[in-house]
């Protein structure tokens, strides 16, 4: 019986005491917060700059988004297979929906059109810097 009343007590006490310590704030603080710590990557309309250059923090985005690229176009492989073509649209949106998001979370905010551009604009001479500081091979 001794056993049991402590044992009682202690899981009691486990459960009530993490509750007791937890300080709430009022609920516009708590919102403040979450858009401080993680900013919300928006995709926006891009634009393609008239002089054609792209910027290190483009290169470096590019290069982030290119592993996950490719794994996605394996995962989506066997999908577009399929003998229904309103099965392989659907799939084909969701592949583009995926692109445009994989894109803009690793920085790109034009998603995949950006990162289109930069794959078209890399080999332009005028970014030979660029690529050549990011230790990216132009064929």
């Amino acid at each position: 019986m001794y056993r049991i009343t402590i044992t009682l007590l202690l899981s009691t006490s486990l459960i009530l005491l993490p509750g007791c310590q937890k300080k709430t704030l009022p609920p516009a603080a708590n919102e403040s917060q979450k858009e401080t710590a993680r900013p919300v990557n928006k995709k926006i309309e891009f634009v393609a700059p008239a002089d054609s250059l792209i910027t290190q923090s483009q290169m470096k985005n590019w290069l982030a988004c290119n592993p996950l690229l490719d794994s996605i176009a394996i995962m989506y492989a066997d999908s577009f297979k399929t003998d229904d073509p309103q099965k392989r649209l659907r799939y084909q949106d969701d592949f583009s929906s995926a692109q445009d998001k994989i894109c803009v979370f690793s920085g790109l905010p034009g998603g995949y059109k950006e990162y289109r551009w930069i794959t078209e604009n890399i080999g332009n001479p005028k970014n030979k810097a660029v690529v050549e500081n990011s230790n990216v091979s132009v064929f």
